[in-house]
């Protein structure tokens, strides 16, 4: 019997300049990200940490000095994906462009294009001899929306062709479906990927494919669409300010059981000081208090989403 166990974490948001904004706690992030890795690190049993972009808030070479110097007293593996916030804006000259980012994080960043517009971040890792990773480049220069282009939706397809006896893990920092009512508002779809429903067509044609793991809408979701587990991660420093632990078990009878459970990134105190901002940034956001507390609602998750199972036959 195989026992495979990563944390994933994601919208860390370190923020050394600018501090607390809005609902995003940057001044609180590091110390938060120091305690998760130390508790991380503790774990015996841990193989593997995922991270699903947002490291840093505004891709100062500062916060990702800041980043790095905590993450590197991780004492596991761990490999990550960029989201939007992890590269500097269209027009701007100040921070890590996408290609920068892919050169410091991506260890197969040789077999990717070398030009400033293309998507360089992905990569594909055997971390089992029985379980494959993908990680996925979701970001766009222009916004904080999020897509996957045509070259790396090529290589994708090329790739899950060519693991097809695996369990395929699938890390993309965009959702590929809506997971709020907020999705379908306007000016607030960018929280799930532009051409999410292409990706989940071509994920369809590879059963092997069994999680999917994003970020970028600071929600704990799980979902099952189709044949696959769509885990969506809470946020280390935006409400509920929490990460997770995922245990596959291969079982005799070929099965694959995938548990998880969800932890907290910081004190109850926090955790309640986060929601309350959350509300504040979204009450000026215009939002009515009936969609905010029930935004809430999905963020926290319910028990399932929070901590689960399923087996996949």
């Amino acid at each position: 019997m195989t026992t495979f166990t990563f944390a994933q974490l994601s919208d860390i948001h370190i923020n050394h300049l600018q501090g607390d904004h809005h609902d995003v706690l940057g001044a609180q992030s590091a110390g938060w990200l120091t305690e998760v890795v130390t508790q991380l690190s503790r774990q015996t049993h841990l193989d593997l940490v995922l991270i699903s972009g947002d490291l840093v808030d505004n891709a100062l070479p500062s916060e990702f000095s800041q980043f790095g110097q905590i993450i590197n007293r991780l004492t596991r593996p761990c490999h990550i994906i960029p989201g939007n916030h992890d590269r500097r804006d269209l027009n701007s000259v100040t921070g890590l462009s996408r290609y920068e980012f892919a050169q410091h994080f991506n260890p197969q960043i040789a077999d990717r294009p070398n030009d400033g517009q293309a998507q360089a971040g992905y990569w594909s890792l055997a971390v089992h001899p029985q379980i494959q990773v993908i990680g996925l480049d979701s970001i766009r220069d222009a916004d904080w929306s999020g897509v996957i282009d045509a070259p790396q939706m090529a290589w994708l397809e090329e790739e899950l062709t060519h693991h097809n006896d695996k369990f395929v893990i699938v890390m993309v920092h965009h959702p590929l479906h809506k997971l709020a009512p907020i999705d379908s508002q306007a000016g607030w779809t960018n929280f799930v990927c532009n051409n999410g429903a292409e990706v989940l067509a071509l994920l369809d044609r590879h059963p092997q494919v069994k999680l999917v793991l994003t970020g970028h809408h600071h929600c704990t979701k799980a979902d099952l669409v189709g044949a696959r587990l769509h885990l969506a991660s809470p946020a280390i420093a935006i409400y509920p300010c929490a990460y997770r632990t995922i245990r596959l078990t291969h079982q005799p009878d070929n099965c694959w059981q995938v548990s998880w459970q969800t932890h907290p990134a910081a004190t109850k105190a926090m955790v309640e000081h986060s929601r309350q901002m959350m509300f504040a940034a979204w009450e000026q956001a215009r939002f009515d208090s009936g969609m905010i507390a029930e935004h809430a609602d999905i963020a926290w998750g319910n028990d399932f989403d929070r901590d689960g199972e399923i087996v996949f036959n």
